[in-house]
């Protein structure tokens, strides 16, 4: 029997430091602050290789199903819904037998598609509403949370703060496997804990293949956000577009982009019914256009899934995605907002039909061969963390300690000012503070 109030959660979630774990680090507190008819536990998972939330449904359901339950509550959302893709059957298994009998938390089947797990996407696929251009959920009457924020939500409840994560190891390890371990574990330790890289140059990715980013310095700690560490040859497909800058795309647009489409066809947001056109938008840097038209403006409109840049322009090797975000920044820069918030808008017809399978997409970006069991190994502790303070959406987080200071695991360590949107920072160890830099404080035991 649940008897907290909306307040009562929403308040401990805030104080545990709860963040989308998803990786898009938006403070659940503030998230939850809303009123919905329906809450989705997102469980897609839908980057290639990436196992975390899947074995933390398998392994814990019962604590997802309750974080759901309090999402609920502090909504007052009549319906959940859990989203996991038809082929998972064991974890599906696992759901049922804790699923509670009042009806009122039910199983979604999703495909197996890029990227299933998009917010937009699990709404239509769910609810078949439409989000509108720049919205949110809620503004149809849904909130969606990562499963690993609803099980830190029912932690935050029990009066436990986010001090640890799952985390996939995998691609060009000895030992890929999904292990739990504190936030702030540097990336080299990850690595070495999956017996190391099959290569000494191998490149470190935080997060998935296709949204991830490389890790330029592995003495680093992960964040609430780092749902895998992937490992790449330095001359992988995926390395090399990440790499390459966007002066030179813009150059080799110039040269190559042949106007085929491609990329608006395939585009999700596109499929939704969303005014985004990459293809248009190759155009103006073709061209030279600098103004904020219609096709520049659409970059707020971009989730930088990399659908356009990895799948469909896989020939010619250009990036609307990077295009996309050079053009928000600027605009965000001059002070242009979001002009673009249609919500008369209905699906592409195509959209079944264009949906790119999660096999193929795998094959396309030359993954098949890392393609591997990837077992829970449990537990980790380590004797150093780094724990980046900006790694959420909102404003960084102040340190509240200085070198020198004894802290046991669980005490505030930093956090955002409480006028702004931020989170709370605990510390994943027992130890003491050995540095507070400008993005990280480190402590060890």
């Amino acid at each position: 029997m649940i008897d907290k109030t909306s307040g009562e959660i929403i308040k401990a979630v805030h104080a545990a430091g709860v963040i989308g774990a998803g990786g898009g680090g938006f403070p659940t507190h503030i998230k939850l602050n809303c009123r919905v008819d329906t809450v989705i536990a997102n469980g897609s998972e839908c980057e290639p290789l990436l196992t975390s939330d899947k074995t933390l449904l398998k392994e814990n359901p019962g604590l997802v199903i309750r974080g759901l339950q309090y999402a609920m509550i502090a909504t007052g959302a009549k319906t959940g819904y859990i989203a996991i893709k038809a082929h998972y059957k064991d974890v599906a298994a696992a759901l049922t037998k804790e699923l509670p009998t009042d009806g009122n938390i039910k199983l979604h089947f999703l495909e197996n598609y890029y990227p299933a797990g998009d917010e937009f996407l699990t709404v239509y696929d769910v609810t078949r509403r439409i989000i509108p251009e720049g919205g949110l959920p809620l503004q149809v009457g849904v909130l969606v949370g990562n499963v690993l924020s609803l099980a830190q939500v029912a932690h935050a409840v029990d009066g436990k703060p986010v001090t640890e994560r799952p985390v996939t190891i995998a691609g060009s390890v000895k030992q890929p496997q999904v292990i739990t371990v504190p936030i702030g574990t540097p990336y080299n330790d990850l690595i070495q804990m999956a017996g190391g890289t099959l290569q000494p140059t191998d490149v470190i990715i935080d997060g998935g293949p296709m949204m991830g980013c490389i890790v330029e310095n592995r003495n680093q700690g992960i964040a609430k956000t780092t749902s895998g560490v992937i490992a790449l040859p330095e001359d992988h497909f995926i390395i090399n577009m990440q790499r390459t800058t966007i002066s030179r795309m813009v150059k080799k647009s110039k040269a190559a982009c042949c106007q085929c489409f491609r990329c608006s066809d395939l585009c999700p947001r596109n499929l939704l019914g969303h005014a985004l056109y990459p293809h248009m938008t190759m155009r103006t840097i073709d061209y030279n256009q600098s103004e904020p038209t219609e096709h520049v403006t659409s970059a707020f409109l971009c989730s930088q899934c990399g659908v356009c840049e990895l799948i469909a322009c896989d020939f010619m090797l250009l990036s609307p995605r990077k295009v996309y975000a050079q053009y928000k920044k600027l605009l965000t820069a001059r002070g242009v907002k979001n002009p673009h918030h249609r919500s008369d808008i209905n699906i592409v017809p195509e959209l079944e039909y264009r949906k790119v399978s999660l096999p193929t997409v795998i094959k396309k970006l030359g993954l098949s061969q890392y393609v591997k069991n990837t077992p829970f190994t449990g537990y980790r502790s380590v004797g150093r963390v780094r724990v980046p303070l900006n790694r959420h959406t909102g404003v960084p987080a102040e340190p509240t300690v200085a070198p020198g200071r004894k802290v046991k695991m669980g005490d505030v360590i930093a956090a955002s000012p409480s006028d702004k949107t931020g989170a709370v920072y605990h510390a994943p160890i027992a130890g003491t503070v050995t540095e507070v830099a400008g993005a990280w404080i480190e402590i060890c035991n």
